[in-house]
């Protein structure tokens, strides 16, 4: 659903079926943000932050965690911040600025 919608945000958008395939797409750079949801089947997505902060922990900081697990939880299992944390329900014009901002901060940035 979060693609269709950011997809119409005149923004280019790749989807991974869960969290293995998201570990294979995101190995390779040229994303200027993860959007990523922590429930995903085979590896959830706090593994997926893990391997992320294992193997290039600068891409955290183009990375917007959106999920139905409380926030409080999120940030109690980070151990290293990621850019923003989005809970159900979404507000999709707040997680559109972050997007943009977040993109406009990743300019210039070299994994």
């Amino acid at each position: 659903m979060l693609a269709k919608v950011i997809g119409r945000q005149d923004l280019e958008v790749d989807t991974a079926r869960d969290g293995a395939e998201a570990i294979e797409r995101i190995n390779g750079d040229g994303y200027d943000v993860i959007l990523l949801d922590l429930m995903m089947p085979r590896v959830d997505g706090f593994a997926v932050l893990d391997h992320i902060r294992r193997t290039s922990p600068d891409k955290l900081r183009r990375t917007i965690v959106a999920t139905a697990v409380p926030e409080a939880e999120i940030w109690r299992q980070l151990e290293t911040p990621v850019y923003r944390v989005h809970t159900k329900p979404f507000d999709i014009a707040t997680l559109k600025t972050d997007i943009d901002e977040c993109i406009a901060g990743s300019q210039g940035v070299v994994s």
